[in-house]
C-alpha cells in the first residue's frame, strides 16, 4: 500500500501585508493569512515517467529456506515498508527511517537475532534479511554507500547466492543501512516477498546511465575454525524434542571490492569492504526424555530434513 501524500504549506507575505494594509484603517481588525499549498515533487498523482523512472536498473533476490513461520512474518512484515519509496537525485536514504517501530504493536514477533555476541529471542528476527537484500541491490546499482555493518558471524542465509560480505545488519536506531543516490534520476524501490519460493527480491527503477558494477572474489584473511558444538537443555521443550538454534560458521575478514565504470566505462569508482565475522558454533537444544549421549546414528540428518527440530519419541 502506497500512502497518500501531504501537501505543505506557505505563507504569502506579500498578499498578507496587502491584506493588513487594506483592513488595517478599517473596523475590521480580523485580517485572514494568506496560505498556499505546496504540492510535493512526488505526490500521489504522478507517474513514474514523469519522475524518469523508466527502467529496472538492479535487482537482487535472498532466500530464507528452512525459517521458521515467526521469522517470515517479520520479513514479509518489515519489506512491507519499503515497496513504492521514491529517492530523490542527490538524497541520502536511511533503512531505519523507513523500518519504523520494532513492536507487537506494529505488528513483529519473537524470533532468533544476533545481540550481544549471541543468538536470542528477540522481536523482529528477520528484518536484516531486508535490509542485506536491499544493500545488494544497492551495490549492484553503482549507489554511493553511507553506513553499512556486517553481522556479528557468517549467515548462511545471506551467503547463499551473493556469498560471503555482502550481508548488511541493522538494530533500530542504533545501526543503519544508507546510501546516496548519486545520479540526477529519481529511484523506485520495490520488492516482492516470494512464500512459496521462500524468497525477497528487490528492485531498484531509474534512468539507466549505462554504469557497469562489477564485484571482485571474496578475500578471506585470518580464517578460524567454528567453535565446538554446545548443548543446552531446556526444560520447556516437549519431551524428546532435539532443536538446532546456531549453525557452525568459519570465523574470517572478508574482503569484497566493488569498482564502478560510467557509460563511458571510465572508472567513477572503487569501494572496499570490509567485514570481521567470529567464529560460532552449532547449537542444540533438548528437552525432557532427550539422553544427548544415546542419539541414534542419523539424528543430523534428521534435524537438517526437518528444518533444524525432531522430536526423537515420534
Amino acid at each position: 500500500m502506497v500512502e497518500e501524500h501531504v501537501n505543505g504549506r506557505r505563507l504569502n507575505i506579500e498578499a498578507t501585508l496587502a491584506q493588513f494594509h487594506a483592513q488595517v484603517q478599517t473596523a475590521n481588525r480580523s485580517i485572514p493569512l494568506v496560505v498556499e499549498e505546496i504540492l510535493p515533487v512526488v505526490h500521489s498523482g504522478i507517474t513514474a515517467e514523469e519522475l524518469g523512472i523508466t527502467e529496472l536498473v538492479s535487482e537482487r533476490t535472498t532466500w530464507f529456506y528452512g525459517s521458521s513461520s515467526e521469522r517470515k512474518h517479520n520479513i514479509a512484515r518489515s519489506a512491507a515498508n519499503f515497496y513504492g519509496i521514491v529517492i530523490a537525485p542527490g538524497e541520502e536514504f536511511s533503512f531505519n527511517k523507513y523500518l519504523g517501530d520494532i513492536s507487537e504493536e506494529d505488528g513483529y514477533k519473537p524470533a532468533l537475532i544476533i545481540y550481544g555476541g549471541q543468538t536470542i529471542e528477540g522481536l523482529g528476527g528477520g528484518v536484516c534479511q531486508v535490509s542485506t537484500t536491499l544493500f545488494q541491490a544497492v551495490f549492484w546499482g553503482g549507489y554511493d554507500l553511507g553506513s553499512r555493518l556486517p553481522h556479528a558471524y557468517r549467515v548462511g542465509y545471506y551467503d547463499d547466492g551473493e556469498g560471503p560480505g555482502m550481508d548488511a545488519t541493522v538494530f533500530t536506531p542504533l545501526v543503519d543501512f544508507t546510501f546516496t543516490n548519486n545520479t540526477e534520476h529519481y529511484l523506485l524501490i520495490e520488492n516482492y516477498y516470494n512464500q512459496e519460493f521462500e524468497s525477497l527480491t528487490f528492485k531498484i527503477y531509474s534512468t539507466g546511465i549505462g554504469r557497469r558494477v562489477e564485484k571482485s572474489t571474496p578475500v578471506f584473511e585470518n580464517v578460524q575454525p567454528p567453535l565446538a558444538d554446545r548443548w543446552e537443555y531446556d526444560a520447556t521443550l516437549a519431551p524428546g524434542t532435539l532443536k538446532q538454534v546456531e549453525w557452525a560458521a568459519e570465523g574470517a575478514r572478508v574482503i569484497v571490492e566493488r569498482t564502478v565504470y560510467n557509460f563511458a566505462d571510465e572508472l567513477r569508482d572503487q569501494d572496499i569492504l570490509v567485514s570481521d565475522y567470529i567464529p560460532w558454533g552449532n547449537v542444540y537444544q533438548y528437552g525432557p526424555d532427550v539422553n544427548i549421549n544415546n542419539l541414534p546414528r542419523n539424528w543430523r540428518d534428521l534435524l537438517d530434513e526437518n528444518q533444524g527440530e525432531i522430536n526423537l519419541n515420534d
